[in-house]
């Protein structure tokens, strides 16, 4: 079964979990990104000074993670890329204008060398990011990268809310 196709019925399934929805996004996500060795969904706070991950997906030892938060004072330059441009395509995420803020207190201690991140909506208004990360080496996203991640996005956007 095509991936999207299956988290679509997920998605909108009442009788499925929020949780499991989450998780679910994240591992076709992951399936469908390569290189993805992390997958994460972020929201942001009402007054977009702030963004929380409300789950975070790592691929290489199958478990979740959640309740990070990043606030906009510390990585402004990052919250004016991704609400501005709606995606960060950083292969080197290290020395990306909009992501090397990042590097001493995320990508050192989490080994982060790319990132691809893309941002969530309800009713036209961002209301998230779905993140990308490739640890331990630098990854270079394809086109098709960005268009399953992009796919992924428009489906979760329309099936699910993530300020609930």
């Amino acid at each position: 079964m095509d991936p999207l196709i299956k988290l679509t019925i997920k998605l909108t399934n009442p009788k499925v979990s929020v949780e499991d929805k989450l998780e679910e996004i994240c591992r076709i996500t992951s399936s469908l990104v390569k290189g993805a060795d992390r997958v994460s969904l972020w929201r942001f706070n009402e007054s977009f000074d702030a963004i929380e991950a409300i789950i975070c997906y790592d691929v290489k030892s199958n478990s979740f993670t959640c309740g990070q938060k990043l606030n906009r004072a510390d990585f402004d330059s990052y919250f004016k890329g991704i609400l501005e441009k709606e995606v960060i395509n950083a292969p080197e995420a290290r020395t990306n204008p909009f992501t090397m803020c990042f590097n001493e207190s995320y990508f050192n201690p989490l080994n982060i060398h790319s990132l691809l991140d893309f941002i969530l909506h309800e009713d036209f208004s961002p209301t998230g990011v779905i993140c990308c990360e490739s640890v331990g080496k630098v990854n270079y996203w394809s086109n098709d990268n960005i268009d399953s991640l992009r796919r992924v996005s428009n489906a979760s956007s329309m099936y699910f809310t993530y300020n609930g």
